[in-house]
């Protein structure tokens, strides 16, 4: 084998492996992705409705956050955009058990999201523990009868 043929192979190894490499981070970051889980797309009764998500790695100390709108509007980086209405929430939930976190609707008030009916769209996101990744999940909907 020429010396300009083995550099080629051994550039073309290299080139192989950062992409396994590459593709191995992007697997495994789709899998570290929170998972909403109850009331994803069901017809809930108002009163104290209990959103969960699945969280697989460590989180940060208060590093879960659950938004809640009224419409499907993204913002620039195609996540669930905030919303001002009274029926728009952002919430906190809390460790539940094993990888889950749960958030309980806490008033009953007239127009808040929990007992007006509609359809709603929620999207969880979370801070790794020890770490700047933020990992958001799909965005979900669920309808208030």
């Amino acid at each position: 084998m020429s010396r300009k043929a083995g550099f080629r192979a051994g550039a073309l190894g290299i080139a192989v492996t950062v992409a396994l490499v590459l593709a191995g981070a992007a697997i495994a970051a789709g899998g570290a992705a929170p998972q909403l889980l109850s009331p994803n797309h069901k017809h809930v009764a108002p009163g104290k409705i209990r959103l969960v998500v699945a969280v697989p790695l460590k989180t940060a100390s208060h590093g879960v956050f659950i938004t809640i709108a009224t419409k499907r509007q993204l913002d620039k980086s195609g996540h669930l955009k905030e919303c001002s209405a009274t029926r728009c929430d952002f919430v906190g939930p809390k460790h539940w058990k094993g990888d889950e976190y749960s958030y309980v609707a806490q008033f009953n008030f007239p127009g808040y999201w929990s007992v007006t009916p509609g359809k709603y769209y929620w999207q969880a996101h979370y801070y790794t523990a020890g770490d700047t990744a933020v990992y958001y999940s799909g965005i979900g909907s669920f309808f208030v009868k």
